[in-house]
């Protein structure tokens, strides 16, 4: 039961990947396009090649995409799908500072620039703690980016990935990636892809 829980969740990420690239580019796409776009995706990661599927041969390159890489690319599909925009701006943001903080955390001093391995921390209690500051910090000051990090606590208890230790509930190269990439457009104030407007019910206002 727990290989099929892993196996499953290993196919979630690249599955929401797929279905966000084939709904394309129509800030407003059907409902047809996007059943179709999920059903297309999943088709494509159960496509055999040689012994095993492609989803099985995308999992050997991260077999625990991170909850919170994994929380995100949903939120975006939802969003994609002409659904309430749950993520505003600002809660995009924290993930991606955020994401870019653990990765400057872990990857430098993991690799062995130095003498310290912050990924022996994730085996114990010490991850999940600092982890529960920032969601409570996030939480209170009303940015959603705080239940993205609860969902990623609930699951450094029951992970559904193979890998028990909280860094990889937490973040995996692709997010960190990413992070480094978008949080480094922020700093230099290089205008992301735009988006319409929030509405106040959006924001938070109403």
């Amino acid at each position: 039961m727990k290989d099929l829980v892993h196996a499953l969740y290993a196919l979630l990420a690249p599955w929401l990947i797929l279905s966000l690239v084939l709904t394309g580019r129509n800030p407003r796409p059907s409902l047809r396009r996007m059943l179709l776009s999920a059903s297309l995706g999943l088709l494509i990661l159960l496509i055999p090649l040689g012994k095993f599927p492609i989803c099985r041969w995308i999992a050997v390159l991260e077999p625990n995409p991170s909850i919170t890489l994994t929380a995100l690319l949903a939120i975006a599909l939802i969003a994609r799908g002409g659904g309430r925009r749950f993520f505003r701006p600002q809660d995009w943001r924290a993930a991606w500072i955020s994401g870019s903080i653990a990765a400057l955390i872990l990857y430098p001093m993991g690799l062995g620039l130095t003498s310290l391995d912050p990924y022996t921390w994730g085996w114990g209690p010490v991850i999940p703690i600092a982890t529960t500051a920032p969601a409570v910090m996030f939480l209170l000051g009303g940015n959603r980016f705080g239940i993205v990090l609860l969902l990623c606590l609930i699951g450094m208890l029951f992970p559904p990935m193979e890998s028990h230790n909280s860094w990889d509930a937490l973040i995996d190269p692709f997010y960190a990636f990413l992070s480094l990439i978008i949080t480094a457009l922020l700093v230099f104030r290089i205008p992301l892809i735009s988006v319409p407007p929030a509405s106040p019910s959006e924001r938070g206002d109403g």
